[in-house]
């Protein structure tokens, strides 16, 4: 995040962009708590993704970073500690900034590589923050990267694909209509969090189940 202020603080403070913040601050409150550990996903991913394809640099990361904030204070089951939060702000920014350099960088121009940039980048999202996160759970359960790994994060590995191809639809539909008619992908959103959160409830059933 201070390289994003220092040395590529390209914030412009547009009707779009500002829109786009809020909906994320909005989405981070749309979140699952994660069976297992004491960690959460929220929809907000889809619009770092939005993000990616449409702002700067500086603004995909400032948006992650602020939407996580809010991830981790509303509604928490316990009062988290300064450390927690500015680990997972970190990871955000990290993640963000990360899938944003990689995505553009494969797929060149978001105009003519929409889906490849969008693909790409909710691949290597993914990728950076559940192994951030893995590899801290990991030497506190005494457990190994990988099986930490899989049995928390890999099976939502399709969720962010789905989101990346709302997060897709979203942009286009901006391109064509402009970012008040992309406004009514909103819906779509919802669905991914409510389908999203069903899964994650049948899974910490069949494991409470288990022998």
């Amino acid at each position: 995040m201070a390289y994003c202020l220092a040395g590529e603080a390209r914030v412009v403070p547009s009707s779009a962009y500002l829109v786009a913040v809020l909906l994320a601050l909005l989405a981070a409150t749309l979140k699952v708590h994660l069976p297992g550990i004491t960690g959460t996903i929220s929809v907000n991913f889809l619009f770092i993704l939005i993000a990616i394809a449409v702002f700067t640099f500086a603004e995909t990361v400032l948006l992650a970073s602020a939407a996580c904030i809010v991830q981790c204070l509303w509604r928490p089951r316990s009062r988290p500690r300064l450390v927690q939060v500015s680990f997972n702000v970190a990871t955000l920014a990290i993640s963000s900034g990360a899938a944003y350099r990689l995505s553009h960088f494969f797929a060149g121009r978001p105009a003519a590589h929409l889906g490849v940039l969008l693909a790409v980048a909710a691949s290597f999202y993914f990728t950076a923050d559940t192994l951030l996160i893995s590899g801290v759970l990991s030497l506190v359960q005494g457990k190994s990267l990988f099986a930490v790994w899989q049995q928390c994060y890999l099976w939502s590995f399709p969720y962010y694909l789905a989101g990346a191809a709302i997060a897709a639809l979203a942009v286009e539909t901006d391109r064509a209509l402009g970012w008040v008619m992309s406004l009514l992908i909103l819906p779509l959103m919802y669905l991914v969090y409510v389908f999203y959160r069903i899964c994650v409830e049948r899974l910490a059933g069949t494991s409470v189940g288990a022998p």
